[in-house]
């Protein structure tokens, strides 16, 4: 979590999270893998197997090398950014992800389970990948902000401003909830 997000009230500064355990450990695995084929790239050719590589197979090898360190660094991709208009969500594979806070009915982390999560109507479950339990101080700070967030939502403090989605904080109404009662 960046500096700027733990710091103000829950509606002014959004909070930013990243993750960090897992990113540092994908980085140095993806700097190893790279390294160990590059060199069997340049050693392959000087091999006494008795098969002749050429400089195709070199750069196959290469290449294949270099598919899968972009492979390892997608655990560097997830991210979260939440403020007062919802949460917006990355995945491993880049796929982006935005809910508003009236569509969250819970923030929870539990036990055992590596990610946090958004619980939506219907048991809905969007996992947040940026917040993971490797990073212990970090996303307990983070969840902390998150449910802070999902709090000032639930008790009205913090509205989207229509003209500007982006700033929260308006001074506006709660949105009227329809009447779900029986037979109306």
């Amino acid at each position: 979590m960046t500096g700027a997000a733990s710091a103000g009230s829950a509606g002014s500064t959004p909070l930013i999270v990243r993750p960090v355990k897992s990113a540092r450990i994908a980085t140095v695995i993806a700097a190893a893998v790279l390294i160990a084929f590059v060199i069997i790239a340049i050693v392959l050719p000087h091999s006494s197997d008795g098969v002749t590589f050429t400089t195709a197979d070199q750069f196959g090898i290469g290449g294949t090398g270099l598919l899968v360190v972009i492979g390892i660094l997608m655990f560097r991709r997830p991210r979260l950014r939440a403020d007062a208009s919802g949460v917006d969500s990355r995945g491993f594979m880049g796929t982006y992800r935005h809910v508003e806070w009236d569509l969250v009915n819970a923030v929870e982390f539990p036990p055992k389970v590596r990610f946090a999560r958004l619980v939506l109507p219907g048991d809905e479950l969007i996992p947040l990948y940026a917040v993971q339990r490797g990073d212990r101080e970090r996303s307990v700070s983070a969840m902390q902000r998150l449910r802070e967030l999902h709090s000032d939502w639930l008790s009205g403090s913090i509205r989207v401003d229509p003209s500007n989605p982006t700033t929260g904080g308006g001074e506006q109404p709660p949105p009227q909830k329809p009447d779900l009662a029986p037979g109306a």
